[in-house]
């Protein structure tokens, strides 16, 4: 069977379902041979197995429904293979505060199984303990990238998350990265795009120049691309939301961003929501673009110098 491999990987190395798991998929019309993939595997290990489909929202960061986010509090286990990302989202938090592991698949596709879904999550984890030390006493972090890309921002006071691929709470598969929330209003510079879409969504273009003031972009040097557009459109979607390290030593950048922000020798700054990850910003939209060979630097001291780390 199609993705039988990971669909193990899946419910056994990353969520560790038993017998006794209540097991929800969440999918929609296009990911939906993923999501029957998975399904078919858990019905091998837990009776209790259902799949609904979801509509597929304009941007990630969209709350499901409220029959769907209720629906997600009666298991333990849900797996989210999706178009748009559900990750950062009340219905999602809510089901994890209740006490399930929530999986969060967004925009995976065939390319993705096939990759960095096959690594090992042990060898993983260690990476990812190992960049988690060089940044968890952080408080004033700069960023500088080869095109261009100079900002600044405080995550003093702020909670680093790591994604290691096992998941508890809330947790993306393929898994890889460290990441953390920083404090509103304290980023400031330009970012240089180098990588700014999803699939065949751009959000914008190679070397488009966002400034950004005090927390929030204030101006994109391309008036017209999708990006600058949802800023206009959607409240706080400006907001810096998170920084991000890659920590998966087989996500290749492939112009997807699940995968892309995993990949080793990168780091990515999303922007809007980041409620979830212990910052104040509550809004639809969470969107993540990838900065290439970033050096990076922590309270004066240079931990990664050209995506590699020192």
């Amino acid at each position: 069977m199609k993705f039988q491999k990971q669909a193990k990987i899946i419910l056994n190395n990353c969520l560790n379902v038993n017998k006794k798991d209540r097991v929800l998929i969440v999918t929609d019309k296009k990911r939906r041979e993923i999501g029957e993939a998975i399904k078919k595997e858990a019905e091998k290990i837990t009776n209790i197995v259902d799949l609904i489909l979801i509509p597929i929202p304009e941007v990630s960061g969209t709350e499901p429904s409220k029959q769907v986010a209720k629906q997600m509090l009666d298991y333990s286990i849900v797996i989210a293979p999706t178009t748009m990302s559900i990750t950062h989202t009340n219905a999602s938090i809510n089901a994890a505060k209740k006490g399930a592991k929530v999986a969060t698949l967004p925009g995976i596709n065939e390319k993705i199984m096939k990759q960095s879904m096959l690594a090992d999550y042990n060898k993983i984890e260690e990476f990812t303990k190992k960049v988690y030390s060089k940044v968890k006493s952080a408080k004033n972090i700069s960023i500088q990238t080869p095109s261009g890309t100079v900002l600044v921002f405080s995550v003093k006071g702020r909670k680093w998350s790591l994604d290691t691929g096992k998941i508890r709470g809330v947790g993306n598969l393929p898994g890889g990265e460290v990441f953390i929330a920083p404090l509103e209003g304290t980023t400031n510079g330009r970012m240089v795009i180098d990588q700014f879409k999803n699939d065949k969504e751009v959000f914008a273009q190679k070397r488009t120049v966002i400034t950004i003031k005090n927390g929030n972009a204030v101006n994109v040097s391309d008036k017209k691309c999708k990006i600058a557009k949802l800023f206009n459109k959607i409240k706080n979607g400006t907001n810096i939301a998170e920084f991000g390290i890659g920590t998966n030593y087989k996500a290749k950048l492939i112009g997807n961003i699940l995968q892309d922000e995993k990949a080793v020798g990168t780091c990515h700054i999303a922007f809007g929501s980041n409620f979830s990850m212990g910052g104040k910003i509550k809004t639809d939209m969470h969107i993540d673009t990838i900065l290439r060979s970033p050096t990076i630097v922590i309270d004066g001291k240079v931990i990664i110098k050209k995506g590699k780390l020192v």
